[in-house]
């Protein structure tokens, strides 16, 4: 059984970019895997591709819409920290994959990609395991923990029981 997802993928000359699975897909078979803050500016720069937007506009709509993944808002984000990283992973032969231009006191701009596509990736899915599989898996695993169980019990009543003669031989001999 197989499920099918559709992908979205920025096409670049020399590099392939999935948001979703945070890839670089350079076009010689290599892959660099961005950070999820790295991934995430990316992505909104590729959808804003041939706009110049402003660094408060940027930060907005790549920080502030609700991540199902994290557990608070209350993160802050510095944007030369991500550039400057995300430009490192990006730099390739001495030249930028994906040219990100900085405008001086404005924001950013990214040029359009070659193309943009949607993927469908067909994915297996696990099968259920049999139902003798199952039993045979059950079977075992009950006996064990009752012998680990035993175990436990007897340790324990030993050491109880070790400790009460000890302190009984230790009180009559006073």
């Amino acid at each position: 059984m197989t499920t099918k997802t559709a992908v979205k993928c920025y096409r670049f000359e020399g590099i392939d970019f999935i948001p979703e699975n945070r890839l670089l897909n350079w076009h010689d078979n290599q892959q660099t895997l961005l950070t999820a803050d790295e991934s995430r500016f990316l992505a909104s720069l590729c959808y804003l591709a041939g706009e110049v937007v402003s660094t408060e506009s940027i930060y907005r709509y790549t920080f502030t819409s609700p991540n199902a993944y994290e557990e608070s808002c209350d993160h802050h984000y510095d944007l030369n920290v991500l550039l400057l990283s995300l430009s490192k992973k990006l730099l390739r032969n001495g030249k930028m994959a994906i040219p990100i231009y900085i405008i001086p006191s404005y924001g950013f701009r990214v040029s359009l990609p070659n193309t943009t596509a949607v993927r469908n990736e067909t994915t297996p899915l696990k099968s259920p395991p049999s139902w003798p599989a199952l039993v045979k898996n059950k079977s075992k695993k009950p006996l064990l923990q009752v012998i680990n169980i035993n175990y436990a019990i007897i340790t324990t009543v030993v050491i109880i029981t070790f400790t009460l003669l000890i302190s009984y031989w230790i009180m009559t001999t006073q």
